[in-house]
């Protein structure tokens, strides 16, 4: 069910108001001296390319932001953003291209919608399978995080000249904060991970080595111990969080964020800088801030560390006093930034402050988490395809950008890639394929269309998500919205549906931004337009379907019985296949996929932390479909699709509700363990001798030769135990990756996890 919201009168009303420019052109000073308006010309006088500071909050939800607040009446307090309204633009209808962290931070980065990267959510790189024995549907395959092959805002932007750098969350690489790093995609400075295990930044100088005791990777927004009233931060000398003079602690990100600044103001800079704040745990080290919050609210001291409110109960509002108090503390890092910019002499401009050469730009990554905070009147928040969970704030700062000004034109956070890259002066690239359209003008006071980049008008954006928190699609489109709903929220059985709001009249004024009213009978015509398009959309970019749970409590006894059953699966070498039943009676199995690992417990320092699922096309013929198994793979199942869109696993897997994501292969009885994968590995291995023949290298080959003789030896002998057939891929991986010189070498199935000491 949805979450309670205002009457639709309440929405309109408190919405129009929310959606007018909220504050006259600004005549305060900036903490320099220098007039917002003074600054923003005199920005434009530059010649050299702006820097770019781009703050990617993760989870501020819409109405976080205290002058945003619809109702007038905030409780958070935010004077740094509340000032960048006043000095900078809003845009009112910002959305982010998912409504969960890790697909819109790599649809940032690479400038494609999510049904293009392939990452749809933050647990990818799993097997697909129903999250209920009993789910009706079940959530498609999809990619973890970005490839490192993929390219990045940050290649483009380090092409261009300048110096890139990535400060704190990533949520874009492998699993457990896996293979690749920043520094894999395109960023000079960066978040990464010595040996696959530890965490350090690759710049010692703003590590500091020299106070280790304020290197805490996290900073403040590590989990307190033993709980969030026991471990506020302190004056003490050794608290790695020391407060200072007004109660704030210290943060390492936020440390490292200014020191970049510092260091690198003599160039072109790019920093993409990406709190921890405010997303879960909600705690506060501040307890300045918490006892001001707790006072405002009404609120005693906590007599225990439990929940405010528990998860979808209420009341809804803005009513938690630990989240509060982190609103307002990433409020205070945006305002340190801020000023830092206004404070620090232009090296490349002299006389100049680098706050009159630089972008500042701030956003979310989906909507705000409920019942932590409220998005009211948005409905719904994080993990789902309603207003709440997609749409987020958006401010801008710099050169030429009109102050005290608000767009109400529709924008992605995909269209920040080819904006940024007109910054920078970088050329247009057309094998980029992105999908963001390119809003600079949009920044400096244009209202308009937004335009793609083969220079038609965007007429809609769309979300994919297919996942179990909110299987759906959704589509704006003008001032409608459609939500189609697949019939699962929360993992459960919910009724499908296709929903349509006019969240907007003809005016461009609110009408239901609550999504309350669906009109789908009242304007069937649009209805009827917008399902075909939608359903267009889906098909055209070959949108990874949900697939039909055979043991879902909506199959009937009459489908059950037409879904063909496994007969058998088998391996030869390196090939692997499934047998199943086919003819009359039985539905066509229309598709096949081989999913696989290559990285179970044996190659992973994480203890299987890490484990992650590829997918490739399988074949199919009548009554049996087949693959070959890439070098190395260690695990694989082979899943069929029939015409009804029924998963057809090759052998049962057991629910997620059972048996969580981690390693997959432990699911597994058989999933053509270690053999088929190794075969193809030795196949490979004589591949490079031959490479290395023609290449006239044979004379450095005795150590393959070596881990091939023992590879067959370990396949010759039924009885080799998994260990010794790790150890044997292993070995064998090593000595074909060390012949640096031969194409097979490069194979990527020997190369997705290059950081991994133990693969």
């Amino acid at each position: 069910m949805k979450k309670p919201t205002h009457s639709h009168i309440f929405t309109v009303l408190f919405a129009l108001a929310g959606c007018t420019a909220l504050y006259a052109a600004p005549k305060a000073t900036t903490s320099d001296g220098v007039k917002a308006e003074q600054r923003v010309t005199e920005g434009n006088a530059s010649s050299t390319k702006p820097n770019i500071v781009h703050i990617m909050i993760d989870d501020l939800g819409w109405q976080d932001i205290a002058s945003h607040k619809i109702d007038g009446k905030p409780v958070y307090e935010t004077p740094h953003m509340d000032r960048m309204t006043r000095e900078g633009r809003r845009f009112t209808q910002a959305y982010s291209p998912a409504p969960t962290c890790a697909p819109t931070r790599v649809s940032f980065l690479r400038g494609q919608y999510p049904v293009n990267t392939g990452v749809f959510h933050v647990m990818g790189g799993s097997l697909p399978r129903p999250w209920r024995p009993d789910t009706n549907m079940i959530t498609p395959y999809y990619a973890y995080g970005l490839a490192d092959e993929e390219p990045t805002i940050a290649d483009v932007l380090a092409k261009a000249g300048y110096f890139t750098g990535h400060i704190a969350k990533w949520h874009a690489g492998g699993k457990s904060a896996g293979y690749p790093f920043p520094l894999d995609q395109g960023f000079h400075f960066g978040f990464t991970e010595k040996n696959g295990r530890h965490k350090y930044y690759n710049d010692e100088e703003l590590w500091n080595p020299k106070e280790p005791r304020k290197n805490n990777f996290f900073g403040t927004f590590s989990r307190m111990k033993p709980d969030r009233l026991s471990d506020f931060a302190t004056d003490a000398e050794d608290d790695p969080y020391q407060i200072d003079e007004n109660g704030r602690p210290f943060d390492k990100p936020q440390d490292m964020a200014l020191k970049f600044i510092k260091k690198h103001s003599d160039k072109a800079f790019f920093l993409n800088y990406a709190p921890y704040y405010v997303h879960g745990p909600i705690q506060t080290r501040d307890r300045v801030r918490f006892d001001k919050y707790l006072k405002k609210m009404g609120l005693k001291f906590p007599e225990n560390p439990d929940p405010v409110h528990k998860r979808g109960g209420g009341p809804y509002g803005h009513t938690n006093p630990y989240y509060a108090s982190m609103v307002d503390t990433v409020d205070h890092y945006v305002g340190q930034i801020i000023t830092l910019l206004e404070e620090t002499d232009d090296p490349r401009n002299p006389g100049h402050k680098l706050i009159e050469n630089t972008y500042v730009i701030l956003d979310s990554d989906n909507g705000g988490v409920l019942p932590y905070t409220d998005n009211t009147p948005l409905q719904g928040g994080k993990q789902n395809t309603y207003e709440g969970g997609v749409r987020v704030p958006f401010l801008v700062l710099g050169p030429r950008v009109p102050a005290g000004t608000v767009c109400h034109t529709p924008i992605s956070l995909v269209d920040l890639f080819p904006t940024f890259m007109q910054i920078a002066r970088a050329k247009d690239d057309p094998s980029l394929e992105l999908d963001g359209c390119n809003i600079y003008d949009h920044l400096h006071g244009a209202e308009k269309a937004t335009t793609q980049p083969d220079g038609s008008e965007r007429k809609a954006i769309f979300w994919h998500f297919p996942m179990n928190s909110q299987m759906s699609v959704a589509m704006r489109k003008g001032p409608w919205k459609m939500v189609k709903n697949y019939g699962i929220k929360g993992g459960g059985n919910h009724k499908p549906s296709l929903e349509l709001y006019q969240i907007y009249d003809e005016a461009g004024a609110p009408k239901d931004l609550s999504e309350e009213n669906d009109v789908s009978a009242e304007y069937s015509e649009v209805y009827a337009s917008m399902k075909t398009e939608m359903l267009a959309y889906l098909k055209s970019h070959k949108a990874p379907e949900p697939y039909r749970n055979p043991a879902g409590a909506d199959v009937t006894d009459e489908e059950l019985a037409a879904i063909a059953k496994v007969t058998g699966i088998s391996s030869e070498q390196d090939k692997v296949s499934v047998s199943f039943e086919a003819g009359p009676g039985k539905n066509k199995v229309s598709e096949a996929t081989l999913f696989y690992t290559l990285n179970p417990k044996p190659f992973d320092s994480t203890g299987g932390n890490r484990e992650e699922w590829f997918q490739m096309k399988a074949e199919v013929g009548e009554g049996r479909a087949e693959a070959i198994m890439p070098p190395g793979a260690t695990h694989a199942v082979i899943v069929l699709r029939d015409e009804k869109n029924f998963w057809i696993p090759s052998e049962p897997m057991v629910s997620v509700i059972e048996k969580d994501h981690k390693q997959n292969s432990s699911l597994l009885k058989n999933g053509y363990a270690w053999r088929p994968g190794f075969h193809a590995l030795v196949k490979l291995g004589y591949q490079a001798r031959e490479s290395a023949k023609a290449k006239q290298l044979i004379a450095i080959t005795p150590n393959l030769d070596k881990a091939l003789a023992s590879a067959i030896r370990l396949l010759s002998n039924m009885g080799s135990s998994d260990e010794a057939l790790a150890t044997g891929i292993r070995e064998l991986r090593h000595e074909i990756r060390s012949l640096s010189a031969v194409p097979e070498s490069k194979h990527p199935a020997l190369n997705r996890f290059p950081t991994e000491p133990l693969f």
